[in-house]
């Protein structure tokens, strides 16, 4: 019976989880700028494109605000590459 229990619940976290990512792919995202006031109760994920060179990539944060909604933002940042190089 715990086994069972253990596996629904697990199988429903893994939907869940699938859902929102699939949402988040989906969602148009905001653009932050300087000063936007952000409500972020929890981080689901961020996702930054790859990039063998150093430039400015855009990438995307998708969380949940303090009352339970899911919102992506966009931001810039350097890309990885930047902090190979010497």
């Amino acid at each position: 019976m715990k086994t069972r229990n253990l596996f629904a619940a697990t199988l429903a976290a893994v939907s869940l989880s699938a859902s929102l990512g699939a949402f988040a792919q989906n969602a148009t995202a905001t653009p932050y700028r300087y000063g936007t006031q952000l409500d972020i109760a929890k981080v689901i994920a961020i996702d930054v494109p790859a990039s063998p060179q150093c430039e400015v990539v855009t990438a995307k944060m998708t969380y949940r605000n303090s009352a339970g909604e899911v919102q992506v933002l966009a931001y810039e940042q350097l890309s990885s590459a930047c902090s190979n190089q010497h």
